[in-house]
């Protein structure tokens, strides 16, 4: 195995330093581009997570395109993906890197709902949403906070009335 001289280790080592600096310099000014994307995304999701609480069926928790069994924010998210992958084909190559932010935001909540169907119900389900049922003050029973097993003591508890 071939070894390095003191010569040649030096002289690699100025070269990888030299390479650095000017990728360092070709990046300067740089250093508050990374928020852009994040906050466009964030915004979205933002502004999706709106719009879906204003608009979905207040039973089921679905948002569909009207008309359709589709959800309106899966469609939202494929659209925008498509026109970030390919929107210079139709004509809208400056609108890309939006739609690629929007799609971001758009997909981040869509996945965040799916999980939290899936930890709700154990099932994997893409049709999100998940409606509130109307809560009945009536409908108030006090054997919900009974013990979960046969306990006599719990069972004398809850059916003296204390």
């Amino acid at each position: 195995m071939p070894y390095l001289s003191d010569a040649q280790i030096q002289a690699e080592l100025a070269r990888v330093e030299r390479s650095d600096a000017a990728a360092i310099e070709r990046h300067r000014g740089d250093e508050g581009l990374g928020i852009v994307p994040m906050m466009g995304g964030m915004g979205t999701a933002a502004i999706v997570g709106f719009v879906r609480s204003k608009l979905e069926d207040p039973v089921t928790g679905q948002w569909n395109v009207p008309g359709t069994t589709w959800d309106a924010e899966a469609t939202a998210f494929v659209a925008l993906a498509a026109i970030a992958f390919g929107g210079q084909f139709v004509g809208l190559d400056g609108w890309r890197s939006y739609a690629a932010l929007g799609a971001i935001g758009v997909g981040s909540h869509y996945a965040g709902e799916i999980a939290r169907r899936f930890g709700k119900t154990g099932k994997l389900d893409f049709h999100v949403g998940g409606g509130v049922p109307p809560w009945d003050a009536t409908s108030f029973d006090p054997s919900q906070f009974g013990a979960p097993y046969e306990d006599q003591q719990s069972e004398g508890l809850s059916s003296s009335g204390v």
